[in-house]
């Protein structure tokens, strides 16, 4: 097995502040509308009492492929048998597959580790444990797998649209059909994802009289392997959902800090604020705190600690707001 990509490797340091800040884009897109939710409801409030504002959030919700890669590396192989002009089209589709869940997951990183393996005989590449051990040799929690493409009968017409000069002008048609697979060792279900497709490629080129339209055409033809692994990603792209989220606050230093860190989609600084908040012994203070870190952690993903912090926030107060956010945390957890 051949890496054919290198990864951009950064200080261990960097690689920490990287994952929260890669973490935080990938689950959620930003929306810049911030509602007080307190409006005419202040009039009568003092300093002492509880407010709120609502920010409108974009949640990431997992694929309809069956695999979340939500938190999971990734690696991209293909199969190829040496036959030249397969090899080019079939690194052109890995590729571009990879850096299109590179784009959606890793913030634009170079991420995705591309491996070409030499397909020989009549092995069963796709099988759990072939893919295993890929998982294994690579390191990563997810492997893809693109067969080697099968190419039909090249079939060639005159084109339409003649020459200006003393070439001849054909379009090429060739049929394609491929399968992707997938395995992801951190799924529920022990299997492999089979994706299979196909599609007619086309391709105008001009000759002369002596040159084959066939053998000319696979250099556009090998190039259209970009558009079918950006293509193929799409299934596995996440689905986007607006969706309001509630914070609540006192009028104090410590709360704005905390309220701007949290408008800012600075998640870890704005826990960071509220937990100096939870020395009270005012409960209902308290309560809001640790209902804003549930929020807080829900948004980072971390739906186990969320539920942690909101149960200590019942039992110090509970406020009309847990619910709703207990429903959308155990909704995340199935």
């Amino acid at each position: 097995m051949i890496l054919l990509r290198t990864l951009f490797l950064q200080s261990a340091e960097f690689l920490t502040v990287r994952k929260v800040e890669i973490k935080s884009y990938i689950g959620m897109k930003t929306i810049f509308s911030l509602a007080c939710i307190a409006a005419a409801a202040t009039c009568v409030l003092t300093s002492c009492d509880p407010q709120a504002f609502s920010m409108n959030i974009e949640m990431r919700y997992p694929s309809k492929s069956g695999i979340d890669l939500t938190g999971k590396s990734v690696a991209v192989v293909y199969l190829e048998d040496g036959a030249g002009k397969d090899s080019v089209f079939s690194r052109n589709m890995a590729d571009s597959f990879a850096a299109s869940l590179e784009k959606e997951y890793f913030g634009g990183e170079t991420s995705v580790p591309l491996y070409r393996i030499e397909k020989t005989g009549n092995g069963n590449y796709a099988s759990v444990d072939s893919l295993s051990r890929l998982v294994m040799s690579t390191g990563e929690d997810v492997i893809f797998l693109f067969e080697r493409p099968h190419f039909g009968e090249a079939v060639v017409e005159q084109n339409s649209i003649a020459p200006t000069d003393t070439s001849l002008s054909y379009v090429v048609k060739v049929p394609m059909k491929m399968n992707l697979y997938a395995y992801d060792s951190m799924g529920k279900i022990d299997t492999v994802y089979t994706w299979s497709g196909s599609r007619t490629l086309n391709a105008s080129v001009s000759t002369d009289a002596y040159t084959d339209p066939k053998e000319k055409a696979w250099g556009a033809l090998s190039m259209q392997g970009q558009k079918i692994g950006e293509m193929s990603s799409r299934i596995f792209m996440p689905e986007w959902k607006a969706e309001q989220y509630t914070f609540i606050y006192f009028e104090s230093d410590g709360w704005d800090a905390a309220s701007q860190a949290a408008y800012s989609y600075k998640w870890k600084e704005a826990i960071e604020e509220w937990m100096k908040l939870l020395e009270t012994n005012n409960t209902l203070k308290r309560s809001c705190a640790e209902f804003n870190i549930a929020t807080a952690c829900y948004m980072l993903g971390d739906n186990e600690l969320a539920l942690k912090w909101l149960d200590r926030s019942d039992a110090d107060y509970p406020v009309s707001l847990s619910s709703g956010l207990r429903k959308r945390i155990n909704a995340r957890m199935k």
